[in-house]
């Protein structure tokens, strides 16, 4: 399409709201971060987890993924969808051309194009593709001029490449069935184009295409995939990349509707995921057109195709969109009206822009939520408590220049007592520490040791490699995730005893000094809990579908436990991380407020020892408190307005469209 009709594209248009949404919530992150530090009332990490947020919101991306068997127009689609301004097909997608391998679309660093093919020897590493990217030396570069069409095109064509290799070599990358599973008649030969002995397999594993483009800039990535075998034989891209994406777009043949290959493709691979926004394409309707029959005729039976693919895969009939890819990408390049709408693409994209677009803004305003609303109250909480102990003070001021300067003595006396009764109390509390921390490795980070899920994973790799039947995989991934989740059950007992342990140990010293209370002293480890049991019945069910995907074989089991392992193993880590900034979280919640209270004590005492000197004093510390409560008052009101500016972000029934600038 023409860069004006991009302009006017929904997709774009949504995009960009997205974009600056997006853009305003990270502004307005690193100025409470900023606000954090100054006031010094919360932790390190408290601010730590601030930027953090607001670095990974503003490089967040919507990843869409187009998913499919061969054949689908998966690739027409995307160019008609994206790429139709630059006045042909970006993507090989003609004719007896297609992409052999998962390909990754993303906004180009600094504007300069390019292109990264992962060879297909890279399979036989244990190492996942997402690491792999961290790994320039893996990935082939070519240059991707975009001046030249001929040039444009001769470099993206590498995506269709494809090589003929000994079928022992296919077989040790996992692309072709065991020799006790393959035909009698084919035992020698797979693919007669290569010669005898040798098959025809893809020559890249992956590829990543770096594209100056508004969408892509905006944020947008896409994934093109291969059919069937491919996803089967690729775990990663199972576990990984489909499970990763936001949204999925499944594309099915209006020629075809839902084949049993179609079907197994979102049974095994798609359903898993039932909190993913996904549209269903039958994409080319136009092979329903016929000139001889009345077009109402025609729209009739893509209704009943509609409603059959509805009722076959068990989703909404407004899910599932009549689409010709080929015929929109003509209608866009020729600027012809009446073949656009014929084609359906402006309803597709009219579907991406307020479907899925909308449903990346609320996932990315649930995760800021949390962690702002906690932030914000933390912050006030304290200060209230700060302004009560002032007023407090001042009131008692009061009091005593209403009394003779007799009483003073005493109440010198009484501060003094109760700083060296503290400080004792506060000696036995760091000689408990060591006990306390021993309790936290014993009871709580032990059982997330990366060494025990190491081990765990290198028995269960030895194992899963002698399961060459269904059950056997399925029962040694049951008994992997067994292992992972007994582990997660010692750690919430664990939580729970140096829950028990901190507040046995903070009660007493509470009660007697008045200090505050701990918030949410436990740590809610049942929801990562249920999370990994989520992770498991997914994981199980893929191993029940293994055989259906593709013959099981040696490669793919260690390929697909491998990847499993290597998630669930970050999925401990990461869990093991959040424990262990919890414990560091109480223990500098609990010594920021005995330092309070000791600093508060002190200088009350202060006070008293310069009031007994000169009575007269007691005007000026009223004016020192009245300040102090004055500054107090100040911060709150900062913590207001930045809770202020980031409400209206983090609320539903505000559009992303209408907020206000940022002003850092």
């Amino acid at each position: 399409m023409p860069s004006n009709q991009l302009a006017l594209s929904p997709i774009l248009r949504e995009l960009q709201v997205l974009s600056h949404w997006r853009d305003q919530i990270a502004g307005r992150l690193h100025d409470l971060a900023a606000l954090t530090t100054d006031l010094g009332l919360l932790p390190g990490g408290t601010v730590l987890r601030l930027e953090t947020l607001a670095y990974e919101i503003g490089q967040d991306s919507l990843r869409v993924a187009f998913v499919g068997e061969f054949s689908r127009g998966k690739t027409e689609l995307i160019n008609a969808l994206f790429f139709a301004n630059v006045g042909g097909r970006l993507l090989p997608s003609s004719s007896g051309q297609t992409t052999m391998c998962p390909v990754e679309i993303r906004g180009a660093p600094q504007g300069n194009p390019g292109m990264q093919l992962l060879p297909i020897a890279s399979r036989t590493l244990d190492v996942t593709i997402e690491k792999l990217k961290k790994a320039g030396s893996a990935w082939t570069r070519i240059p991707l001029g975009l001046e030249s069409t001929s040039g444009r095109n001769a470099a993206l064509a590498h995506l269709t490449e494809t090589i003929c290799v000994p079928i022992e070599e296919a077989r040790r990358f996992g692309l072709c069935p065991p020799l006790n599973r393959t035909p009698k008649d084919r035992e020698r030969t797979v693919c007669p184009s290569c010669g005898l002995g040798k098959v025809l397999i893809p020559r890249w594993r992956h590829a990543l295409i770096y594209l100056p483009h508004p969408m892509l800039d905006a944020g947008l990535t896409v994934l093109d995939t291969p059919g069937l075998n491919a996803i089967g034989a690729e775990p990663e891209l199972t576990f990984g990349m489909l499970a990763d994406a936001d949204a999925i777009i499944f594309v099915l043949g209006a020629d075809t509707g839902v084949t049993q290959s179609d079907l197994a493709i979102w049974e095994q691979y798609l359903m898993r995921n039932p909190s993913q926004k996904q549209l269903v394409i039958l994409n080319k309707v136009d092979t329903l057109w016929d000139e001889l029959r009345d077009w109402s005729e025609v729209e009739a039976e893509i209704a009943r195709q509609i409603d059959a693919t509805a009722a076959r895969l068990g989703v909404r009939r407004e899910q599932v969109i009549p689409v010709s890819g080929q015929k929109g990408l003509v209608a866009r390049i020729r600027q012809d009206a009446d073949l656009l709408t014929r084609s359906g693409l402006s309803v597709l994209e009219e579907a991406i822009a307020t479907i899925l677009v909308p449903a990346q803004e609320a996932s990315i305003r649930e995760r800021c939520r949390a962690v702002v609303e906690r932030t914000v109250m933390d912050q006030k909480a304290i200060l209230r408590d700060q302004m009560q102990g002032i007023m407090a003070q001042m009131d008692s001021m009061r009091r005593l220049k209403e009394k003779t300067g007799e009483k003073v003595p005493k109440l010198v006396a009484q501060h003094q007592q109760i700083l060296r009764s503290f400080e004792a109390d506060r000696r036995a509390f760091e000689q408990k520490k060591t006990a306390f921390r021993a309790a936290v490795e014993e009871g709580l980070l032990a059982p997330l040791a990366p060494g025990t899920f190491d081990l765990i994973i290198s028995n269960a790799k030895g194992e899963m490699l002698s399961a060459w039947t269904t059950a056997g995989i399925v029962e040694r991934f049951k008994s992997f995730f067994a292992d992972a989740i007994a582990r997660f059950d010692a750690a919430l007992e664990g939580a729970q005893q140096v829950a028990t342990l901190v507040a046995e140990e903070y009660q007493p010293l509470q009660a007697r000094y008045h200090l505050p209370q701990l918030g949410a002293i436990p740590y809610a480890i049942m929801p990562r809990r249920a999370e990994l049991l989520t992770m498991a019945e997914n994981y199980e069910r893929f191993g029940m579908k293994l055989e259906i995907a593709v013959n099981t074989q040696g490669a793919v089991v260690r390929k697909a436990f491998l990847t499993v392992a290597s998630r669930i193993r970050d999925f401990v880590l990461e869990t093991r991380h959040e424990a262990e900034s919890w414990v560091d979280e109480i223990m500098a919640v609990m010594n920021r407020q005995m330092e309070i209270f000791q600093a508060r004590s002190e200088e009350e005492l202060a006070a008293l020892e310069s009031i007994s000197q000169a009575m007269g004093n007691i005007d000026t510390r009223i004016l020192q408190l009245q300040r102090a409560l004055e500054d107090r008052q100040a911060d709150m009101r900062q913590v207001d307005a930045r809770w202020t500016l980031l409400l209206p972000l983090l609320r539903q029934d505000h559009p992303a469209s209408e907020l206000p600038a940022h002003n850092p």
